[in-house]
């Protein structure tokens, strides 16, 4: 039996005041040319997107590779200062299966200044789908005024960042571990692209047995773009075993994760050293104990593309 295939429509454009007849004609361009057969609206959330103009095919890619498991109406903001008219973008994406159609989803893209983010809530409310959950990603650096963010939060339940294009995180993670104490749903996608990390100091504590109120220190070497990476796997260190952590940001520029990340522990039976090194795509961790020195043992580095970190942030929330 053939898997189903995808077909999308060809792009229309609307003005932002006829944004609610152009979504509802979306249905009626996926029936054209069909003989007669019917369709089935699938969806089954709201994800609202805001990034900068340039990283628009980056939000493209995400929600291209998300209407497969996860069918969606879209709504892509692209913050652009020079955007010249209130002009909307629209098409919509059908999973064909022998006589059974489904619209998958649904994307609207609006090029938006900083200055139309007020009017956004407006424009977007009678287009949300009821009922739906919804989700906001923020694909941009953390604001100095928040209310932009708050903005477009508020048409959301949860909302997921990416710490990774953070400014100054030393001050912004903090922000958001205060909102979430507060009770916002707030998914952060460093912090999942850590797992690995962690996951990998997990399997390697299984190698001895641990002593409580043990004393343990800790390098973590990262480069500029893993900086809040780092910072978050420096802070699950901190609370889950009291590890004093120096981080040094000399390492690679493009690593997603830290480079190295090396622990010593001094127990009563005597030192235990945990190294791992970034290799390709790969974690490689080593055990060094008092008595014997473990053999390396390798996993993966990445959980995935940016879209399936935020299937799993959508998942999870």
């Amino acid at each position: 039996m053939s898997g189903p295939t995808f077909d999308r429509t060809a792009t229309q454009t609307s003005n932002w005041t006829e944004l609610p007849l152009a979504v509802h004609g979306l249905w009626d361009t996926c029936m054209q040319n069909q003989d007669g057969s019917d369709v089935a609206r699938a969806l089954t959330m709201n994800l609202i997107c805001i990034a900068d103009v340039g990283d628009a095919e980056s939000l493209r890619t995400i929600t291209e590779q998300l209407h497969r498991q996860t069918p969606l109406r879209a709504f892509l903001l692209l913050l652009d200062e020079e955007a010249a008219n209130e002009t909307a973008e629209l098409s919509a994406t059908t999973r064909c299966h022998d006589n059974i159609r489904d619209i998958v989803l649904e994307e609207i893209v609006l090029h938006v200044s900083t200055k139309d983010l007020t009017r956004i809530p407006g424009l977007l409310r009678p287009l949300i789908i009821d009922d739906l959950p919804s989700h906001l990603l923020w694909s941009l650096p953390w604001p100095a005024k928040e209310e932009s963010f708050d903005t477009l939060a508020q048409l959301c339940q949860h909302a997921i960042i990416d710490s990774s294009g953070f400014g100054n995180p030393a001050r912004e993670l903090p922000i958001l571990s205060q909102r979430r104490e507060n009770g916002q749903q707030l998914t952060d996608l460093s912090w999942l692209r850590v797992q690995p990390w962690r996951r990998a100091l997990a399997e390697a504590f299984e190698r001895f047995q641990w002593q409580p109120n043990t004393q343990v220190s800790g390098t973590v070497r990262h480069g500029k773009t893993a900086r809040a990476a780092a910072m978050l796997l420096s802070d699950w260190l901190h609370e889950r075993l009291a590890v004093s952590v120096a981080l040094e940001p000399n390492g690679n520029a493009d690593s997603i994760g830290p480079d190295h990340v090396s622990l010593q522990l001094a127990l009563e039976s005597g030192g235990i050293e945990i190294v791992i090194d970034m290799q390709g795509d790969k974690l490689v961790t080593h055990v060094t104990t008092q008595s014997h020195c473990y053999m390396p043992f390798r996993s993966a580095a990445q959980r995935g593309t940016d879209a399936k970190l935020v299937s799993l942030a959508i998942d999870a929330s």
